[in-house]
């Protein structure tokens, strides 16, 4: 048998004592940068929409159709891949010899917007031609296209026009104001006319300059929102006798010129004639040279001699517009009430009545002033002048087109909207053509300057 176990005094061994590591307080890191959004593509599912689509990315719809060069937001196709911005604004291709300065100005947004939008660094200018910038803020511009007005509506939809003239979804809109610019280092007049789409002798005349290459640095340009001349009002003229003068709808000038009474016209006042020509007619004639004669000295020689000087020639008073000859007919008796069909029946009975430049009244009619003529004439009341027309109503995209609306058409004779006339059914419309055409139906289709989408 084992001895038992006896339990020895044994000092225990030490335990090692560790001490807390305390680890080193880390340097304050630099806020890590984060790079802008950039553009990313959807593809259209089956039930998108524009609308829908602006929902989802908190972007308007016009920025989606602007990015994407559409016409109709009702036209999407399954599969079809659209281009979305990461704000509002514009995409942009930066073409040859331009700077970032000048798309800024362009767009008249912040260059600092620009500049941090696309991530472009301290040296923005190294850019190259064809790179596609978003512009934070710009307003989008539309392709061309029909817009359609119903004045009875109540139901806003979609609408757009083109050719400069910026028309947002759902805002009443008007004509683009007269601005001023001042002249920077290495501008030309052409390259300030490109940047806000007009052209040089819209600058010159607008600022009185005959010598393009007098512009300086820090001088200040009148610039006009559209291509045309700046007309100063003389006595007696009225607003109707520049319209034909120059060969303009009277609806046009009064958009242009912010004015509301084509009949309160002051002398000297300066108007924007947009897209004017100035009519052979209402020119000044030409100042015709008188060449020397010789006369006989009385010893018979032979000595040149200059003729008298002329009167100077008094500059020809600008011709009045024509007065319209009445119709043959009595004016007819119109129809007052509500509703497309009134519309369209009083539209019809002045079928065959004249165009005339300003004119209001059966005697004679401009697009605009047919318009106005017939709506207001029918119980529903529009204004006078081509955009108060367009923002005379809610807009309605193409595929509810029914009689009695009224459809506008973009870049006929100056850029923008510059045409208008009645929907009266099966794809035709009413209107006043052009001086030397009488008020007529058409069908859409045949029109040579109908550039929009036909409805469906």
């Amino acid at each position: 048998m084992s001895p038992p176990l006896l339990a020895l005094d044994v000092p225990a061994e030490p335990t090692a004592v560790v001490e807390p590591t305390v680890a080193p307080e880390a340097a304050p890191s630099e806020p890590e940068k984060v790079a802008p959004a950039k553009p990313f593509t959807h593809v259209v599912e089956e039930g998108e929409t524009i609308r829908m689509l602006a929902a989802k990315y908190s972007l308007s719809p016009a920025t989606i159709l602007s990015a994407n060069n559409l016409r109709d937001p009702d036209l999407l196709v399954v599969g079809q891949e659209l281009i979305i911005l990461p704000t509002d604004g514009v995409l942009y291709t930066l073409h040859a010899g331009e700077s970032i300065r000048r798309v800024a100005e362009r767009y008249g947004v912040d260059m600092a917007e620009i500049i941090k939008a696309n991530d472009l660094g301290d040296n923005p200018d190294v850019v190259q031609p064809g790179t596609d910038l978003v512009v934070p803020g710009a307003t989008p511009t539309l392709p061309s296209r029909r817009v359609i007005v119903r004045a009875d509506d109540t139901d806003q939809q979609a609408a757009s026009v083109g050719g400069g003239a910026s028309l947002p979804l759902d805002d009443q809109q008007a004509a683009p104001s007269t601005r001023t610019y001042e002249v920077q280092v290495g501008d030309t007049l052409h390259s300030i006319a490109e940047t806000f789409g007009v052209d040089v002798d819209t600058i010159l005349s607008s600022n009185g300059i005959d010598d393009a290459d007098t512009i300086k640095p820090g001088s200040e340009l009148r610039i006009l929102p559209i291509k045309g001349v700046e007309y100063t009002v003389e006595p007696a003229e009225t607003l109707a006798d520049v319209a034909w003068k120059y060969q303009v709808d009277l609806g046009v000038l009064l958009d242009y010129n912010d004015l509301n009474d084509p009949d309160m016209l002051h002398v000297g006042a300066k108007l924007v004639v947009p897209g004017g020509k100035l009519r052979a007619e209402a020119a000044p004639a030409p100042v015709v040279a008188v060449p020397a004669v010789r006369a006989q000295t009385s010893g018979g020689a032979s000595v040149a001699a200059a003729a008298p000087a002329p009167a100077p020639a008094k500059p020809a008073a600008p011709a009045p517009a024509p007065k319209p000859a009445a119709p043959a007919a009595p004016a007819p008796e119109n129809v007052v009430g509500r509703g497309g069909g009134t519309v369209v029946a009083n539209a019809m009975k002045y079928l065959g009545y004249r165009y005339v430049f300003g004119g209001t009244s059966p005697a004679g009619f401009d697009c605009s002033g047919f318009v106005y003529y017939i709506h207001n004439n029918s119980g529903a009341p529009v204004g006078r002048g081509m955009w108060q027309q367009y923002n005379g109503g809610s807009h309605i995209a193409i595929s509810a087109l029914q009689p009695g609306d009224t459809v506008f058409f973009a870049n006929t004779y100056m850029p923008g909207l510059s045409h208008d006339g009645i929907y009266i059914g099966n794809g035709q419309v009413i209107h006043a053509p052009q001086e030397g055409q009488d008020v007529k139906n058409e069908d859409m289709s045949d029109m040579p300057y109908n550039t929009a989408v036909r409805p469906g």
